[in-house]
């Protein structure tokens, strides 16, 4: 209870996570598919728009404004997915919650990641083949691609795995908030700020990377698969801890964890 004797926002959306999570997690393993498809979709629109943004700034370091800018235009792909109710790999990383209370089984919800994670790379993937087949990475919107995916596959493993925690405690904490927001508005305003964060900071979201990268190498960046297979599986680990990190401590804070374990 708060100073007021109101319960607090925060301990609300703690008590549901747990159940809400494991509901994500048993869902039938077609439909579960179909919706990770449609994220790692929504997530390539939203690098899309994230490059359109950062377009003309190639040939030297891009202005801090525009990378606001980026990372605002980015936040359209979670704006995407949580209000279409699709299913995100790195939103998903908080069903450690319902794990560690006992209300989801710990091979189901890796059964459930891997699927997810999956789907997500179908989705992306594809828009990044049907942006470049609409002629949409010609011109400054590739030299972008090539920049920003540049920029990723030159980072030391140690620098991928602690950016990927960071970009997922980001990311988490927009779905965590947008999880009680009762209003269309209100759910948009919770996700815009964290994500506009880590995309602007040029921090490693997996999903993110499943379109970035191929789009990089669809307008003529040299392929380095190795490179990039490196940076997926890094990120995907640093996205992990961040959001597993995020969910329980949040969870504890509010002593829901205790409570659902006594």
């Amino acid at each position: 209870m708060d100073h007021a004797g109101k319960d607090p926002v925060g301990a609300a959306i703690a008590r549901s996570a747990p159940e809400t999570l494991a509901a994500k997690a048993m869902q039938d393993w077609p439909r579960m598919a179909v919706l990770a498809i449609l994220a790692g979709a929504f997530i390539g629109f939203g690098s899309v728009i994230s490059l359109v943004a950062q377009s003309g700034f190639a040939d030297g370091p891009t202005p801090g404004p525009v990378l606001v800018l980026s990372g605002l235009a980015f936040s359209v792909g979670l704006i995407l997915v949580m209000v279409a109710g699709a299913e995100l790999f790195t939103g998903n990383t908080m069903m450690v919650l319902p794990g560690v209370t006992g209300a989801l089984a710990v091979r189901r919800m890796i059964a459930a990641w891997c699927l997810v994670w999956l789907g997500n790379l179908a989705g992306s993937v594809a828009v990044a083949l049907l942006f470049a087949g609409a002629g949409g990475l010609e011109g400054g919107v590739g030299d972008a691609a090539r920049s920003v995916a540049g920029d990723k596959l030159a980072k030391s493993a140690m620098a991928v795995f602690c950016s990927g925690i960071l970009a997922n405690v980001l990311v988490c904490l927009a779905v965590w908030m947008s999880m009680n927001a009762n209003t269309l508005p209100a759910k948009i305003l919770a996700i815009v700020g964290p994500i506009t964060v880590f995309v602007a900071a040029g921090l490693e979201h997996s999903v993110a990377n499943m379109s970035l990268i191929p789009m990089a190498w669809l307008s003529g960046m040299p392929d380095d698969w190795s490179a990039g297979v490196l940076n997926l599986a890094l990120s995907t680990a640093g996205n992990i801890v961040g959001g597993s990190l995020l969910a329980v401590a949040l969870a504890y804070g509010y002593d829901a964890l205790k409570q659902d374990s006594a």
